[in-house]
C-alpha cells in the first residue's frame, strides 16, 4: 500500500503541470481541425508536388490526415511514396506531449525537421526508384458522380476521430486534455512502481537503453494503432529510458488509423504489408543513425 501512495505522489508530482500545457496545446490542434477546408486544391498539389505537400500535411496537428491520405490511396489518387510522406510525418498525440515538458520543446523541434526531412527523402525515394511506374487517378479526370461519391468520403475522411465536434472548441479541448492526462498518469504511475520493483538497470536493459538496436524494438511498437503508443513512447523518452532515435523510428512507424482505413477499405493485404515494411525499414535505419549523433 505504501508502494502504491508512493507512486501515485511521484505521478502527480511529474505530471501535474502537463494539463494546462495541454489545454493550450489542444485548444491550437482543435483550431486546425475545425478549420473548415472546402478547397480541393489541397488534394490537387498532393498529386502534383505529392511527397512534399504530404510532409507538410503530415506535420499538421490533425490526427484525420493520415485516414484521408489511405482513403485518397485507396482511390488511386496518390502515390505510395505521398502515402508513405503523411504516414511518416505524422506525430499523433507527440506533438501535445511534448509541447506540455518545456525542457522537451528542443526535441520536439529537432523530431519534426527529422520527420519532414525523412518523409520528403523517403517519399520521392519510393515513388523516383521503387514505384516509378505507378499511375493514379487525376482528380480533373473525375466524373460527376464520382465526385458526388468523393465529396461523401472525403467528409468522412476528414472527420477527426479523437475530437469531439458536437461540442464546443473549448470543451472539447478540455475533455482530450483530461483523457491524455490521465492516461499519461496512470503510464508514470506504472513505470515508477516498474522501475521501483524491477530496479533500473534491470528495465534499462530489457529496454536495450543505450543500445543501437533499440530503435527496433521501438518501431516494432510504434505499429500499434493507438496514441497509447505514442504516449508510453514520449513518457519513455522523458524517462530517460529511450533514446531520440527510438523515439524517431516509434513515430515514423505509428501513423495514427491510417494501417486500420487501408484495411478497412479492402487495399490488398500484399500492398498493405509492403507499405508497412517500408516503413519499417525507413524507421529502423532513421532510428539508427539518429542514435549515432543525438
Amino acid at each position: 500500500m505504501e508502494l502504491i501512495l508512493e507512486g501515485v505522489h511521484h505521478a502527480f508530482e511529474d505530471t501535474w503541470l502537463m494539463l494546462p500545457l495541454l489545454y493550450i496545446a489542444y485548444c491550437i490542434i482543435e483550431y486546425f481541425e475545425r478549420k473548415d477546408n472546402q478547397d480541393d486544391s489541397l488534394f490537387f498539389a498532393l498529386q502534383k508536388y505529392g511527397p512534399l505537400i504530404g510532409a507538410l500535411i503530415g506535420l499538421i496537428p490533425q490526427c484525420g490526415f493520415s485516414i484521408l491520405a489511405a482513403m485518397l490511396f485507396v482511390q488511386n489518387n496518390i502515390t505510395i511514396g505521398t502515402l508513405l510522406a503523411v504516414f511518416i510525418a505524422t506525430s499523433d498525440e507527440a506533438i501535445p506531449i511534448l509541447l506540455s515538458e518545456p525542457r522537451l520543446f528542443g526535441t520536439l523541434g529537432l523530431l519534426l525537421v527529422c520527420k519532414f526531412l525523412i518523409a520528403i527523402i523517403a517519399g520521392y525515394f519510393v515513388d523516383r526508384l521503387i514505384f516509378k511506374h505507378q499511375k493514379i487517378a487525376r482528380f480533373e479526370d473525375m466524373e460527376e458522380e464520382e465526385d458526388e461519391e468523393w465529396d461523401e468520403d472525403e467528409q468522412a475522411a476528414s472527420s477527426c476521430p479523437c475530437c469531439y465536434p458536437q461540442y464546443p472548441l473549448w470543451l472539447s479541448a478540455l475533455i482530450r486534455s483530461v483523457k491524455i492526462y490521465l492516461f499519461i498518469f496512470i503510464v508514470t504511475f506504472v513505470f515508477t512502481i516498474l522501475i521501483h520493483v524491477v530496479g533500473e538497470a534491470t528495465l534499462s536493459k530489457f529496454l536495450l537503453t543505450n543500445s543501437i538496436w533499440q530503435p527496433i524494438l521501438a518501431s516494432i511498437f510504434g505499429f500499434i494503432p493507438n496514441c497509447a503508443a505514442t504516449v508510453v513512447l514520449c513518457q519513455l523518452f522523458a524517462l530517460g529510458q529511450l533514446s531520440f532515435g527510438s523515439l524517431l523510428a516509434g513515430l515514423i512507424t505509428n501513423a495514427g488509423l491510417g494501417f486500420l482505413v487501408l484495411f478497412q477499405y479492402g487495399e490488398k493485404k500484399k500492398t498493405i504489408l509492403t507499405i508497412a515494411l517500408i516503413l519499417w525499414i525507413i524507421a529502423v535505419l532513421s532510428g539508427m543513425i539518429a542514435s549515432l549523433f543525438f
